[in-house]
């Protein structure tokens, strides 16, 4: 299991299975955000298993599937919602963990620089570079709105 912590209150990771929610759990994650899509994959651990595991340790779960690379205002309000009402630490995981730094990264958008969250992002191992432009793009309509 490799948990990359972004910041203070938010790490990534690729697709948990059903024996690493126990390990979250005992890692002190209080909140898990799934970006995949239910079935995306043959080969994928079944959500809904994963979230009542994760719910029975106490774990609150949040889904918010998109695909890559397309993510609507909505996902990232949902997204951004999410990480502002949850309890630290924030847990965010697709099957890479690609669309969870993404949207992390837009659901930020608006309250940091963007070179910032570029630089957490790599520190992580993830380069946001390609979307540089849409994230300031974004952050320039979130923040006059």
């Amino acid at each position: 299991m490799d948990i990359k912590q972004v910041d203070e209150r938010f790490s990534v990771m690729a697709q948990p299975g059903i024996d690493d929610i126990e390990q979250l759990a005992n890692a002190g994650f209080r909140t898990i955000i799934a970006s995949r899509p239910r079935n995306e994959t043959d080969d994928q651990p079944d959500t809904e298993t994963l979230k009542n595991k994760a719910e029975s340790l106490g774990i609150t779960w949040y889904e918010i599937p998109v695909e890559p690379g397309k993510y609507a205002p909505e996902d990232i309000e949902a997204f951004a919602s999410a990480l502002q009402s949850s309890t630290d630490p924030v847990l965010g995981y697709c099957r890479t963990g690609k669309r969870a730094i993404h949207l992390w990264a837009y659901a930020n958008a608006a309250h940091h620089p963007v070179t910032d969250l570029l630089g957490k992002a790599s520190a992580v191992g993830y380069d946001l570079e390609p979307l540089r432009a849409d994230l300031e793009t974004y952050r320039n309509r979130t923040v006059k709105n």
